[in-house]
């Protein structure tokens, strides 16, 4: 924070190859392209529940009851999507331990009475990243196009008001894969590659 605040440029190394270049955490002022992809980052370690219930978007405080109970067992959430009829929790696996999971199952079930509850116990989530991606045109396509050319179907997409990021849900089984995928389609040699818009 210290440093984001000064403005000051982070340079973050890979512990494995440190004499390489790394990759540069500027202020938004010291940025020239702002067009392209600069990184994807991926972790499995996720599980979601899925909360359905007809019309959620009309029932006042539907969501302020979901994360008062996620405040009295003291569980954060990582992501929250959201639909007419649906609300998706995504968690960091660590959060559920202790019996907490249970607890919390038990607690949606008595105080929101869903339709429908289910998890999902293995959730992986790819996290790409880039100056103005909300502003350029064709930025999802270049990311999930090559995702439906490898035959990787998804389980969120959500890019909200991010100007500098679009997470993506896919199944643990094609993390890496998509990632590949991602990554191919939007770098060469390790240097991203910029499109004529």
């Amino acid at each position: 924070m210290p440093a984001i605040e000064g403005q000051i440029p982070i340079n973050v190394k890979n512990t494995n190859d440190p004499e390489k270049k790394g990759t540069m955490i500027v202020p938004a002022s010291q940025i020239h392209r702002k067009s392209k992809i600069t990184g994807i980052a991926s972790s499995d370690k996720f599980s979601a529940l899925f909360i359905h219930s007809y019309l959620v978007n009309r029932q006042v405080g539907f969501s302020l009851k979901v994360l008062q109970i996620l405040a009295d067992l003291n569980i954060s959430y990582e992501h929250m999507p959201s639909g007419i009829d649906d609300i998706t929790i995504i968690f960091a696996k660590d959060q559920l331990t202790n019996g907490r999971k249970e607890q919390l199952t038990q607690r949606v079930k008595d105080e929101i009475k869903p339709d429908t509850l289910e998890w999902k116990n293995d959730y992986s989530i790819i996290m790409v990243v880039g100056e103005g991606l909300v502003n350029r045109v064709g930025a999802i396509a270049g990311i999930v196009d090559p995702l439906k050319d490898k035959g990787i179907s998804l389980t969120m997409v959500n890019q909200g008001s991010s100007e500098i990021s679009i997470m993506l849900g896919v199944r643990p089984s094609e993390e890496k894969k998509a990632v590949e995928a991602i990554y191919d389609a939007n770098f060469k040699d390790g240097k991203p590659i910029v499109k004529n818009q």
